[in-house]
């Protein structure tokens, strides 16, 4: 009954986002090239308990940094994590940096060669944990937020009834590649460019035949802009796409110091789509298990699924799940970290946020840890 519930709400959120801009899916925008960063910082105070007892009690303040850059012949990511706080009377920080670049063998077809290196130290490493991936995959990432930003325009235009009736998808995609050229406009137009830019968005709706009059008014510059430039609302980063890599994974250095041993065959893989236009789901997952005498006897798998949900223009629902599986040598068991969290995101201005989050975490055969957060997010860019 629990399942059924579940599938039924999400068809319920999926269905309630499809009733907007029926003539455009997310699959229809298609660029050479795709590009997105993201910087973000927040601060939290988070506390946990077990049974009667305080197990957690502390602040923290962490940056965020995303970065990709896609093309026909070339691409690479950039992902990076920083964080630092204390818990009780104890210090701590945790740095994560995973960067890799691939190539495409054609330009029509989607195998590429990729080399990948991860990054990490925390407070009681002696030294830097470092790995090098290299090896072979297929699938590729686009970043589709222009176009959610285009039927987020829509919705206004629409509400405020400035047109009358969903845009073509032609149209759709015109819009979203203006936006999608802030930068050039700004270029060629300096600080003018946002009368350039929109003016241009507003001659492809006259030009689609559905705008009621010749202008889309005072109201409707406001509605653009305040989508454009996250005044009062912001849009989410909208990704759609997949990529499966397999390869050697090379431990160049430990966090103790200990013998680096053999290289690991590496499988993973990320799957990013919008299921309508405010659901966002995200997964990825790597296994990776040593090419020795110790193959498949000795495993480590990583999932993590993402799913963003907006509640409203302000308000976004989050939630994470992560397992973290591993099974050494001669143990018939294998030791799973089961980690669930949800956040609501209330968007108060100028790209900062407030949020509420709830943890649940059981790592292996440690007792259940709940948690709450209150946190402050702020994305510089």
């Amino acid at each position: 009954m629990k399942r059924i519930f579940t599938i039924l709400l999400i068809g319920l959120f999926i269905f309630a986002s499809a009733l907007f801009s029926q003539n455009v899916k997310v699959e229809d925008y298609q660029v050479p090239v795709s590009r997105a960063k993201l910087l973000r910082m927040n601060g939290f105070w988070n506390w946990n308990q077990v049974g009667d007892s305080v197990t957690n009690n502390a602040a923290a303040a962490g940056v965020i940094y995303r970065q990709f850059y896609s093309s026909l012949p070339f691409a690479w990511f950039l992902d990076a994590d920083l964080n630092g706080g204390k818990n009780f009377a104890k210090y701590q920080h945790s740095v994560k940096i995973s960067t890799s670049a691939r190539k495409y063998i054609w330009d029509e077809r989607d195998f590429f060669a990729f080399a990948g290196l991860d990054l990490s130290h925390q407070d009681y490493y002696k030294q830097i944990s470092s790995n090098l991936t290299l090896g072979a995959g297929y699938g590729r990432y686009i970043d589709a937020t222009a176009l959610a930003k285009a039927v987020r325009i829509e919705e206004h235009l629409l509400r405020e009834k400035i047109i009358t009736d969903n845009l073509p998808k032609e149209t759709m995609i015109k819009i979203a590649n203006i936006i999608d050229r802030q930068a050039e406009y700004i270029n060629i137009y300096g600080e003018t460019y946002e009368n350039f830019w929109l003016f241009d968005i507003e001659n492809e709706i006259r030009a689609s035949g559905k705008l009621i009059g010749n202008h889309v008014g005072a109201i409707g510059i406001l509605r653009m802009r305040q989508v454009l430039f996250n005044i009062n609302e912001k849009v989410n980063n909208r990704y759609f796409g997949y990529d499966i890599n397999v390869g050697s994974k090379f431990v160049l250095s430990t966090f103790d110091k200990s013998n680096v041993g053999s290289p690991n065959l590496s499988i993973s893989g990320r799957y990013s789509y919008p299921l309508g236009w405010r659901t966002q789901v995200n997964g990825s997952f790597e296994t990776f298990t040593p090419m020795d005498s110790m193959f498949f006897r000795k495993v480590t798998t990583n999932l993590s699924v993402d799913f963003i949900y907006e509640l409203s223009n302000r308000i976004n629902f989050v939630a994470n799940y992560r397992i973290v599986s591993k099974k050494e040598y001669q143990q018939s068991k294998f030791i799973i970290d089961h980690i669930f969290q949800t956040s609501f995101l209330y968007y108060l201005e100028n790209e900062l946020y407030f949020g509420f989050t709830t943890s649940v975490q059981k790592l292996g055969n440690q007792p259940t840890r709940l948690g709450t957060a209150l946190t402050f997010q702020y994305n510089l860019f």
